[in-house]
């Protein structure tokens, strides 16, 4: 029986990771596009949570009675010291897939204190459906896989 997992990384550093087991896993599903598309709808589930999170946070601190002065206006590029997050699948400890997208359009202090207990069903029901998939895409712009 192989052994599943997906790990959620901030600069290196591990958010969450579980594992799981995935009944009937067809292998060829490795090289197809529902491989990548599984992938990326998961980091979309994670990213949706992380703007929600955002919305909360800012209209947590907003105080729509105080006037907003010129000098409180901070003008940086936010991709220095970017802090990438990072979600990968893995199969008896083998990546086999890693999205990686940048956190600096979120605030630090939701970025910071990610919380994803309520997605991990989510996504591992997502991943489970796609790897025992017997029917897929194998051939991406005329080329197979």
């Amino acid at each position: 029986m192989k052994k599943f997992e997906f790990i959620l990384s901030i600069n290196g550093n591990i958010i969450c990771q579980r594992y799981f087991s995935v009944k009937h896993f067809n292998p060829k599903v490795l090289r197809s596009v529902d491989l990548t598309e599984c992938a990326e709808e998961c980091v979309r589930l994670i990213q949706k949570d992380l703007k929600n999170k955002t919305y909360e946070y800012m209209y947590s601190s907003y105080n729509p009675y105080r006037k907003q002065l010129q000098e409180d206006i901070i003008v940086e590029n936010i991709y220095d010291n970017e802090d990438v997050f990072d979600f990968e699948i893995k199969m008896d400890e083998r990546t086999i897939i890693k999205k990686r997208f940048t956190g600096n359009v979120y605030p630090q202090r939701v970025r910071y204190s990610v919380d994803v207990r309520k997605l991990i069903p989510s996504i591992i029901k997502e991943i489970q459906e796609t790897f025992y998939l017997q029917n897929f895409d194998v051939e991406y712009s005329g080329i197979t896989l």
